[in-house]
């Protein structure tokens, strides 16, 4: 799963063709334009991700701070949030914080060394972890009212979710690629994440109208929260796509039959987009859901459940015909996965309307869910297109 992380790198540095004093780092599958000199291949860096916020003395020491106007040269109104940029033709995504190889006399070693706010010098290897050192957090955008609302606690009923970015995982790319792996690529919608889910027991009759209904949002979900199913809660995004969906068609009863999995858990885990979710509106003028995954919990619940595989989504015929609003993400391509593939579907236009650009793609193994990886867990990535990343002015409500 994906998690924000400011970690200690290894950088290899090639020429930038359009600038002369500048260059580029490649850090995995991520590039951050740099000044030519300040790096060395084999160097270990701070990178500093997108989505970031930098305080104030770290922006000064990377010569981000604009004392005129008193605020960060970055993103956001504090000019302090770490977005991708393109310099002189070449995507940069991420900062890179210089570190100094220093020699402990006493110990009669070299070692790497970050300076902190206080000119204190931190000893660092190749992965640490120095987001709370740095005092750099992860920036959450603001919650429109419509995804707001009344909330309860259900810690250890929801799911944590969340995609890697393929750029994070180039030995991945590689095993699927290299063993031939049939993958399903489908469209990432530009919306927001919401959870469905359905047990087959009550487990807050006072909270849910039935009791067994769990409505969530991808914030939410990951603290153990819910939304409940109240008229308070009658104009928010995500009990509207329940009862719109769910409601007068499922009540919850018989899903066991239906994924073949009886007496467990059902989560249906879709994107809610449309007008008035986020910037992309697809031409649609009506809150519009599609459905991206779907998990069924194993006889310990969540902790012991699975995601279902692309192809045993496609064999749920009955399901969509007892759910005639509930339909897929569109799928863009099946087969074996290539590098050329990746570039193909990543980058373009919307299949929707055609009118938006592409957020970007998803890639799953189309038959089997199980391929493990010690550090990515279940093999599905994210490919975000650069015109998504560079656009103006967009927003990123989760």
């Amino acid at each position: 799963m994906a998690t924000f992380e400011v970690r200690v790198v290894q950088v290899t540095i090639q020429p930038h063709n359009n600038a002369d004093a500048l260059e580029i780092a490649n850090i995995k599958g991520y590039q951050s334009i740099v000044r030519k000199g300040q790096f060395q291949t084999g160097d270990l860096a701070v990178y500093i991700p997108e989505q970031s916020i930098v305080p104030e003395w770290l922006l000064r020491r990377l010569n981000l701070w604009d004392d005129e106007k008193g605020k960060g040269k970055l993103a956001g109104s504090n000019g302090d949030r770490v977005k991708a940029v393109k310099l002189r033709g070449i995507v940069s995504q991420g900062l890179l914080y210089g570190l100094d190889y220093l020699y402990d006399g006493l110990v009669d070693l070299p070692y790497w060394g970050m300076t902190l706010e206080d000119d204190s010098i931190l000893k660092v290897e190749l992965s640490s972890e120095v987001s709370s050192d740095l005092g750099i957090t992860k920036w959450e955008p603001p919650i429109p009212t419509q995804m707001a609302g009344e909330v309860c606690n259900l810690h250890g009923y929801t799911l944590k979710y969340d995609i890697e970015n393929i750029k994070n995982h180039p030995e991945v790319v590689d095993y699927l690629i290299k063993n031939d792996v049939k993958v399903q690529i489908t469209e990432k919608l530009h919306g927001t994440w919401a959870c469905i889910g359905f047990y087959p027991e009550t487990i807050h009759p006072e909270i849910f109208g039935n009791g067994n209904v769990v409505i969530t949002s991808k914030g939410l979900s990951g603290k153990g929260l819910a939304f409940k199913n109240v008229p308070n809660n009658g104009s928010n995004l995500y009990v509207r796509a329940y009862r719109d969906i769910f409601a007068d068609n499922l009540d919850g009863v018989g899903l066991d039959c239906l994924v073949g999995h009886p007496g467990e858990p059902v989560f249906f885990l879709g994107e809610i987009f449309g007008k008035g979710v986020q910037d992309l509106t697809y031409g649609f003028n009506e809150v519009q859901y599609r459905l991206f995954d779907i998990f069924v919990g194993g006889p310990r619940g969540i902790d012991g459940g699975r995601y279902l595989s692309p192809m045993e989504i496609e064999n749920l015929t009955e399901l969509f015909a007892k759910l005639p609003k509930l339909s897929n993400v569109p799928v863009l391509y099946e087969g074996p996965l290539t590098c050329e593939v990746i570039a193909e579907y990543t980058d373009g236009m919307d299949t929707l309307n055609g009118q938006n650009i592409r957020e970007g793609i998803i890639i799953k193994p189309h038959d089997d869910p199980f391929l493990s990886f010690v550090e990515v867990g279940r093999p599905i990535l994210k490919s975000v297109s650069e015109a998504y990343l560079l656009r103006k002015s967009g927003t990123e409500y989760n």
